[in-house]
């Protein structure tokens, strides 16, 4: 995670220095509309909106892993229940299903 944040941060320095270095006025046509505006400006505002549009998704993934995460920890909580019960049982059979279930844990 940190490392994510290091590698944002020297994006975004890559970027306020390549607006700097490129601050020049230019016109730009959107349909009908023109615009006088910095170049600076423009690349600013260009990445400004592909964060914008990069947050939802990110949102949706922290989301579903959080989801998951939680699915994952709810079934292990039921498998080491029924792994302490068959355990008190301690019939001939229980064993195949006690080594059974203990090697599912282990695999999650």
């Amino acid at each position: 995670m940190q490392f994510i944040i290091v590698l944002s941060m020297i994006f975004a320095m890559f970027i306020a220095v390549f607006a700097l270095q490129n601050s020049s006025v230019i016109t730009i046509n959107l349909l009908w509309y023109k615009l006088n505006l910095s170049q600076a400006v423009v690349i600013l505002g260009s990445a400004l909106i592909g964060i914008l549009v990069m947050v939802p998704f990110d949102v949706a993934r922290r989301i579903r892993n959080s989801l998951k995460i939680a699915e994952l920890k709810n079934k292990i909580k039921n498998m080491e229940q029924e792994l302490s019960i068959l355990k008190n049982n301690e019939e001939p059979d229980a064993v195949d299903e006690i080594t059974k279930i203990e090697d599912e844990i282990k695999l999650e």
